[in-house]
């Protein structure tokens, strides 16, 4: 933020808010705090996001000295790593993740859902479960997005997960039939997936070995445990 746009005050607060508080620049943080390295990892976590716009923030988090930029060993991609100020950031970060997870309201959130990021987010809380072989396929179907949103593959091999949106002629284990809202809802702890299941809002198709344990190899955000406050404190 240059001079004329800046907030012209010597509080420490306004000094950070001046670069922090720029549109993406935290989610893009969070990205990088959450692991991510590569240009597109890191898109794939702001789905929403312009590139252009996503290349300016990395640029100015790397002058401000918060990442530092490499190329990797593969030669081809760039890796952007937190500095020590940069991975400081993540009390500042995830705070504001926890404060809202138990003011905010919900509603707001589900309106216009990228699921994109749904699956992203999916794809970081999905873990290996003994339950499971070794190689394991879940497609998840969204009945009422667009064609082009409606699916997405967790790939389960060796205890890594990738997520895939284009159909290569898996074998599928498991199908999960749901609305991205209702996903939503039941990953950030909004929903029981038990409850989910019962008024016929998640659908499993699959072994009763596999899908029986179904919430824990498919995880949850680290904030559903957070507990809402009442509806009538909590803010929009």
């Amino acid at each position: 933020m240059d001079e004329k746009s800046g907030y012209g005050q010597f509080c420490p607060l306004a000094m950070a808010a001046e670069f922090l508080c720029t549109r993406w620049t935290v989610l893009v943080l969070r990205e990088l705090l959450l692991g991510s390295v590569t240009f597109n990892d890191i898109s794939r976590g702001v789905s929403r996001m312009s590139r252009t716009l996503l290349s300016k923030r990395l640029k100015e988090l790397e002058q401000r000295g918060l990442i530092t930029k490499s190329i990797m060993p593969n030669k081809r991609d760039t890796c952007y790593q937190l500095t020590t100020a940069g991975q400081s950031l993540s009390s500042v970060v995830f705070g504001m993740a926890d404060w809202s997870q138990e003011w905010l309201h919900i509603e707001p959130a589900l309106k216009n859902i990228s699921v994109d990021h749904l699956l992203w987010s999916l794809r970081r809380s999905a873990s290996y479960h003994p339950d499971l072989p070794k190689k394991f396929t879940v497609h998840i179907y969204f009945p009422e997005q667009p064609e082009s949103k409606q699916n997405g593959w967790l790939i389960f091999d060796e205890g890594k997960v990738d997520l895939c949106i284009i159909d290569h002629g898996f074998d599928v284990d498991v199908q999960i039939e749901v609305s991205a809202e209702t996903l939503t809802k039941v990953f950030m702890g909004w929903q029981a997936f038990e409850d989910a299941k019962m008024l016929g809002e998640l659908k499993l198709k699959g072994p009763k070995r596999y899908i029986r344990n179904a919430n824990l190899w498919l995880g949850h955000s680290r904030l559903a445990n957070i507990k809402k406050q009442p509806l009538e404190l909590r803010v929009s």
